[in-house]
């Protein structure tokens, strides 16, 4: 059913805004966002000392309250935030970093309000994993936020599993520790798709690392956990690998006129393989009594 504000009250209904902070670089803050803090009258926040933090180095001069909301005690907030927004007050609603409800608590204070007849509004701005995608150089026309990766392996596979077939590009939260695990289960259970770690965005030591799921895993396996937030996305399904005797039958076609270099570039390229294993079968057709 559509719902349509109700009419005006006996008193004069406040406003919630949904403000975007920065994922790190402070001059991501915009002046729009940084006004609608300065004139809050309640900041509610994931962590109020982060949003404090926020405020001391962004100088913005705030009488506001900072309240906690946070999925924890969203059900004992969210009745005294409705109370001061049918009061006339403004509340800004911040996450500790980025653009809230994306993957932060929100969207049952937010829907709340639209209960209410309260106006909600939203002040745009970082969001890390539109800001990962941006950078990542994976197909970007169609793709799904999947949120954390469960820490359960049983629930972790089942989320995996929901959209492996799906030909859009995935984009996962997960925290270092346990990366390297992660990209092995998705390395099994997806294949060898090309995927991108987009570490510490904005930031002094902002990285990009990308490769094959199995790759990837390999290097965090042997280098150990990385530094800082990151961000994981992962490549769309391609087409059905092909067998081992149609991937001989392109090598012997290739090298019948190119390199070995580049037999193996164009067979990787044709099929979404990773060059390395490509190389290994070549390697083997020279090898007296090899595939007939």
């Amino acid at each position: 059913m559509i719902q349509q504000r109700p009419p005006e009250k006996s008193y004069k209904a406040g406003l919630l805004k949904i403000v975007a902070t920065p994922v790190g670089n402070l001059g991501d803050l915009s002046p729009r966002a940084a006004d609608a803090l300065a004139k809050a009258d309640i900041i509610a926040c994931e962590d109020t000392r982060q949003t404090r933090k926020l405020l001391q180095l962004c100088q913005i001069d705030s009488r506001a309250r900072l309240l906690a909301y946070h999925d924890h005690n969203g059900a004992q907030m969210r009745p005294k935030l409705l109370t001061a927004l049918q009061r006339g007050q403004q509340v800004a609603l911040v996450s500790d970093a980025g653009t809230p409800l994306i993957s932060d608590p929100g969207y049952k204070l937010v829907a709340a309000c639209h209960e209410a007849g309260i106006a909600v509004t939203s002040l745009p701005g970082p969001a890390a994993p539109i800001l990962a995608l941006s950078m990542a150089g994976l197909p970007s026309d169609r793709f799904v936020f999947q949120g954390f990766v469960p820490d359960q392996t049983g629930r972790a596979k089942s989320r995996i599993a929901e959209t492996a077939d799906w030909p859009v590009t995935q984009i996962w939260f997960e925290s270092p520790r346990r990366l390297a695990a992660t990209l092995r289960l998705m390395a099994e259970m997806l294949g060898p798709r090309e995927a991108v770690i987009a570490r510490e965005l904005t930031k002094l030591h902002e990285e990009l690392h990308r490769g094959t799921l199995s790759d990837l895993a390999d290097h965090y396996e042997a280098s150990g956990p990385p530094k800082g937030e990151l961000v994981l996305l992962v490549g769309p399904t391609g087409p059905a690998r092909p067998a081992k005797a149609e991937l001989i039958a392109m090598l012997k076609k290739a090298r019948t006129t190119e390199s070995l270099k580049d037999s193996v570039a164009a067979v990787a390229e044709a099929t979404g393989i990773a060059r390395r294993e490509i190389y290994q079968l070549a390697l083997t057709l020279d090898q007296p009594g090899e595939h007939g």
